[in-house]
Formats: structure tokens, C-alpha cells, sequence
């Protein structure tokens, strides 16, 4: 049974701790010094292992639960939103022969742990970080397994660590439950009733889906994001972004960063993923087509402005929907371009593609007004699911002036301002695809030679000496 606490009035479920179907690597013992830690044992983590094992550097790997352990905190009919074919961690690319499906967690998890196992990675699992502090020539580092001193870290645990709750004023009645994207896992952990999402990230929109197909009544609250065109002309339209050089290209060379417009740098590292979905009857994944889900009967809504009791209230939602629909349309309209430029010198096959396009592409949309306050109870909402993100927070990082006020690392693309200390697998860190599984290694790269200079100019035990 789900665990149930109060929170702001309502009732919060809380996801059991689920076993994992992976069981752990004995650690062995902490050697008492290293020249290098990695925190965190998922895709970023391990390809700078890998790296730093052909470097000839010692090194360990903690991680607190087990390899790709994030990867469990997903809902049960979860799938990646790229396609396997891009799957990459460094000097490993996708083999099996479903390149143009998409993953269910467990099997992500099973790959990064076989990727593992055979480089034979220095991985202590089960060994969680208490407390990081700085030392003459490098860090102290409190672990569940003992004290280990290192002459560099790498913080490699990602910034979705703490569910963020809505940045309005909310205090929903005792009634209602009240679930974080992050704890949701089937719409069997919700009472008999109709569901208020909020949030308009790729959450968000695929629990709503989630939710309705099951056969509930689902009213969404979105965030101003458009829809992303699934396929075009015959590729999945990540293979349209990579060939343009979209996908890993570095934050630094972002056309509006080049040309010296202002902020244009804080904007390009904020930057969300428009919404798409790995999860398809065809199983090439679809897109999420604001249009179609409206017309699936899922109730669009306006920001949240505010929630009380039972009466929550939204912003006018049309001229986010208005925004939302010509955005999609430009970016269709780019991606068919690349496919244009790509065919004009080969055969083009013959496709359905036109299925894995949003609705409001080729279909007039004139958005209906949508209401600014609504009463769950009268409305049979019985659940809320609240899709509205993490808070990136290291709570035992005892390192002073290394995070904005937000908690993201301060320094060069993650290379932090206190000598020693880097940061890595992060939203847009170093380029779009610094979190996703098909960054294959490009961050760690980047970052090796960072790493390397510090520790030969004596932050730690240089390469092939440790």
C-alpha cells in the first residue's frame, strides 16, 4: 500500500520504496584517499568513469542506491522519449534490434548496468554521500561506508532531486489527495474520481494521457510549451535535430549566444524540450498533440494561478494555446525543411509519418475559452497530480560559493569556481542533450581535460600514479 502523510491541508501519497529488480554490487572497502570521486552512478556518471578508467585514473563511483537507480522513480508504462537507436554512453552505441522503439525504464536500467559490468567499472553501490567538505588539497567526503579523502569531485547525480511544489498560493482542502509527478506511478494509486494535473512539462502531459486512457476525467493545467513533431519523412525527428547538430551542440554556440544578445546564455540553459512521447500504438513512439488530447476529451487549461479549499483558479489558457500552436507549426516547418534539403539528392520512401504529427499542424484550431476558476468538488475531481518539477539541491555539498541562487552550478559548463569540484549530466549543462541518454559521452569528454589539469597540478594523485 501507498504511504499516506498530510501536506498543506490535503492528503500527499507517497510511492512505497519499491525494490530493486537489480540487486547490488558488493563494494568492497573505500580506500581511505583517491584522486577522484564520481557521485552518482547514472549515464553521465558512467561515461566519465569509462573515460577516466583509459586514462589510467583512480577513481570510485558512489552511488547511493544502484546503478541507474532514477530510473525506478518512473510510472509504470513509462517509456524514453528517444528513440533506442540514440541510446549512447561513451564508446558504446545502441545494438538490439529495435532501434526505432523506445525504452521502458527497467530496461534503461539493465543497459547501464551491463554497460557497467563489463568495463568492470569502480562502482560502490549502497554508499550514500553524507557530507562533502574542502580541505587542503582537496575534499573530505562522509559516506555511509566511512570517510574517504579525494583530490576532485564530480557531482554526477543530476538536479532533479526534490519535488518543487507550484510557486503560486496553494492549499488545497483535506479532501483532495495530492500526488508529485514523481511519486505517480499508475492511476490505480488514485481515488475513484476525475484528476487536476498541473504542470505542462513532458510529465504533465503524458501522466494526463496516462490518466485518460485509463478512463478517467482529466482537467490539465499547462505550462507555455508547444508540441514536438514525432516523425517526419521517414526518421524519427531526433535523427532530423542530429543531423542538423542541433542536439549536441554546445550551449556556447547557440546563434543568439554568438551574436551577443543579452542573457542569451542564461535563456540557453533554461531552455525546455518541447512535449513528446516515446509511447505509441505503433510502437514508433507519437507526438502529444495539444489538439488531440483536447479532442480526447482531456480538459485544457490556463497557468494556476492559485489553489484553495477546492477552488483552484487559471490563467486565460487561449493565448497560451495560440503561442503553443505556432510554435509547433514553425517547428515543423523547420524540421520539413531539413528533410527537403536531405532528399533533394536521394529517393525518399514512401511513409505514414503524417500520423506522428501534431493535430494542430495541418488542422485549423480556433482554442474555446476554458474556466479561470474551477470547484473540484463540484467538477468530481477527486486527485491531484502536481507535475510542476524538481528543485536541484545537494543538501551535503559544504562548499561555499559553487550555486546560483536557483542551485545550479556556478563556472564553465561545469567546471565549478572552486578548484576541484565539477559538475556533470545536468539539463543543458554543457548542450541540449547533457541529460538525455544519446549524449554518448560528448560531456565527459568535454570535461576530461578540466579534470586532468587539476589533477596534475596537484588537486589529487595524477593519471597512472594512483
Amino acid at each position: 500500500m501507498a504511504r499516506i502523510k498530510p501536506l498543506h491541508g490535503p492528503t500527499l501519497v507517497t510511492s512505497p520504496d519499491r525494490p530493486s529488480p537489480f540487486p547490488p554490487r558488493l563494494p568492497g572497502s573505500l580506500p581511505a584517499t583517491l584522486p577522484l570521486v564520481i557521485i552518482g552512478a547514472g549515464q553521465a556518471g558512467l561515461s566519465l568513469s569509462a573515460l577516466l578508467q583509459e586514462a589510467g585514473v583512480e577513481h570510485r563511483v558512489l552511488e547511493a542506491e544502484t546503478v541507474g537507480a532514477s530510473w525506478q522513480r518512473r510510472w509504470d508504462s513509462f517509456q524514453t522519449n528517444t528513440a533506442n537507436a540514440t541510446m549512447a554512453l561513451h564508446d558504446h552505441a545502441y545494438a538490439g534490434d529495435d532501434p526505432e522503439g523506445f525504452m521502458g525504464a527497467p530496461e534503461v536500467i539493465r543497459r547501464l548496468r551491463d554497460y557497467a559490468d563489463e568495463r568492470s567499472l569502480p562502482i560502490s553501490e549502497g554508499c550514500a554521500v553524507q557530507r562533502v567538505t574542502p580541505e587542503s588539497g582537496g575534499y573530505a567526503i562522509e559516506t555511509s561506508d566511512g570517510l574517504i579523502r579525494a583530490g576532485a569531485i564530480v557531482v554526477a547525480t543530476g538536479e532533479y532531486r526534490r519535488a518543487r511544489m507550484p510557486r503560486v498560493p496553494f492549499a488545497p482542502g483535506p479532501g483532495l489527495t495530492v500526488l508529485h509527478s514523481g511519486d505517480y506511478r499508475s492511476p490505480r494509486q488514485l481515488p475513484d474520481g476525475g484528476v487536476l494535473v498541473i504542470g505542462g512539462g513532458q510529465s504533465g502531459a503524458q501522466i494526463a494521457q496516462d490518466l485518460r486512457d485509463s478512463g478517467r476525467s482529466v482537467h490539465w493545467s499547462l505550462a507555455q510549451r508547444h508540441s514536438h513533431t514525432r516523425r517526419l519523412r521517414g526518421k524519427d525527428s531526433m535523427t532530423w535535430w542530429d543531423m542538423a547538430g542541433r542536439i549536441h551542440q554546445h550551449v556556447s554556440e547557440a546563434a543568439a549566444v554568438l551574436a551577443g544578445e543579452a542573457d542569451a546564455l542564461r535563456k540557453a540553459r533554461t531552455a525546455e524540450f518541447p512535449l513528446i512521447s516515446g509511447k505509441g500504438r505503433a510502437g514508433l513512439g507519437s507526438s502529444i498533440s495539444l489538439l488531440a488530447m483536447h479532442r480526447a476529451g482531456i480538459r485544457l487549461l490556463g497557468r494556476l494561478q492559485g489553489f484553495e479549499g477546492n477552488i483552484a483558479r487559471f490563467a486565460d489558457v487561449r493565448p497560451q494555446l495560440r503561442t503553443a500552436i505556432e510554435a509547433t507549426r514553425t517547428e515543423y516547418a523547420y524540421l520539413d525543411s531539413l528533410a527537403s534539403a536531405y532528399y533533394a539528392t536521394r529517393p525518399e520512401p514512401r511513409t505514414d509519418d503524417a500520423r506522428y504529427i501534431p493535430e494542430e499542424v495541418y488542422l485549423h484550431w480556433e482554442p474555446d475559452a476554458a474556466p479561470r476558476e474551477l470547484d473540484l468538488q463540484a467538477a468530481g475531481i477527486r486527485s491531484v497530480v502536481l507535475a510542476t518539477g524538481f528543485v536541484a539541491e545537494w543538501p551535503w555539498l559544504d562548499v561555499q560559493g559553487v550555486l546560483d541562487a536557483h542551485g545550479y552550478p556556478l563556472g564553465e559548463f561545469g567546471v565549478s569556481p572552486h578548484p576541484g569540484l565539477f559538475f556533470i549530466g545536468m539539463h543543458n549543462l554543457q548542450r541540449m542533450s547533457s541529460s538525455f541518454l544519446c549524449n554518448g559521452g560528448r560531456d565527459a569528454r568535454d570535461l576530461l581535460p578540466a579534470i586532468l589539469r587539476h589533477l596534475d597540478q596537484g588537486g589529487g594523485t595524477a593519471p597512472g600514479q594512483g
